[in-house]
């Protein structure tokens, strides 16, 4: 709310799932302050260190189905699914390249070396916009939806939603 407190809260929500979701395309160990899955904010206290337990504890309750805290878990949960069942996201070894397209948008491309390549391509402005995919790629996260399973099988023209991401891999991920 602090940094931006014109955005509407559908507006964070799209900011916080996209940051997840870049957090998680990174090499290394991906890390998340505590609660930040179920959108947890301390009600902008800064430095929490000397708060009360009011402002500190985690809300399970905020964790109700259907709520948005439950649905952004379920985003966060299913991104670490796609991460563990798709190694070229966690593997060392993946070349990854980044490529800044004229409409602002990133593509960040994934070589494993042995067959295996997968994208992100990132929208992070405030209007939709097309993307073209070169040949057929199987969509395995957007901006509301990750998983270890295949949402989608695309090619061509795709939308990349506003402050969204669109992540693909190819058919030789999904025979491993």
């Amino acid at each position: 709310l602090l940094s931006n407190p014109n955005n509407s809260d559908d507006q964070r929500n799209r900011m916080n799932n996209l940051g997840a979701a870049i957090n998680l395309l990174a090499k290394g160990t991906p890390f998340w302050q505590a609660g930040e899955e179920m959108l947890r904010t301390k009600g902008g206290d800064e430095n929490s260190y000397m708060s009360s337990d009011e402002v500190n504890n985690i809300d399970w309750s905020s964790l109700k189905d259907g709520s948005l805290q439950y649905e952004t878990m379920l985003y966060y949960k299913g991104l670490i699914q796609m991460r563990n069942r798709y190694d070229i996201f966690s593997d060392s070894d993946t070349e990854i390249s980044y490529e800044r397209l004229g409409s602002g948008m990133t593509v960040i491309s994934f070589d494993d070396g042995h067959g295996g390549y997968a994208k992100a391509v990132i929208n992070p402005h405030k209007t939709a916009l097309p993307y073209t995919l070169d040949g057929y790629w199987n969509l395995v996260a957007n901006g509301t939806d990750a998983g270890k399973y295949v949402i989608l099988r695309e090619s061509g023209s795709v939308t990349v939603d506003t402050i969204s991401i669109r992540i693909y891999v190819n058919d030789v991920l999904l025979d491993r």
